[in-house]
């Protein structure tokens, strides 16, 4: 059952029960302290999922700068964790999009990410995932957002929900 908002402490944001036409589902604490919690957010078409991941990792201090090199050290871990999928045996194939990461350059308010884009091969269809990393007030602040490849708005509904959670971690207006 979705819920009407759920706070985050750890970073002093409240999440609204919709973000970008997407359905709160609810926050999850994970029992080991350095992973944090997660907020869960679908979308009504097939496929269509946002989270956001806040946790330390573990780290006495994650430093606030994107490019310091514990944070693009950590990326890498975030890739390398999604490409392990496909040992588990629920997906056929991981492939990376463009040649590497990249870092966004939003106008206006709020953080931006390094992003790397993937197509996960899924007995369903092909399902379009991007795992976006910013740091906030101590914490990683892990964004995915996925769609069935085959959504013809999925793109644009991805975009919006990156765009309005970009806005609502920067307190913007």
């Amino acid at each position: 059952m979705a819920q009407a908002t759920t706070y985050e402490p750890s970073i002093g944001v409240s999440f609204p029960s919709e973000i970008a036409g997407m359905t709160l589902q609810g926050r999850t604490a994970f029992p080991q302290k350095a992973l944090g919690v997660a907020i869960e957010y679908t979308g009504s078409d097939r496929g269509m999922r946002g989270a956001l991941y806040i946790y330390n990792g573990g780290l006495a201090s994650v430093p606030a700068d994107i490019d310091a090199p514990v944070v693009r050290k950590h990326f890498e871990q975030v890739v390398a964790d999604l490409k392990a999928w496909e040992g588990t045996g629920k997906v056929r194939m991981t492939q990376a999009v463009g040649k590497a990461e990249r870092t966004t350059t939003f106008a206006g308010c709020g953080p931006q990410f390094i992003v790397r884009e993937f197509e996960i091969d899924l007995p369903e269809g092909t399902l379009a995932s991007a795992s976006y990393l910013t740091t906030m007030k101590n914490n990683f602040v892990k964004l995915r957002v996925s769609y069935m490849k085959s959504a013809v708005q999925g793109p644009q509904a991805a975009q919006k929900f990156v765009q309005q959670v970009r806005q609502l971690l920067g307190g913007c207006q």
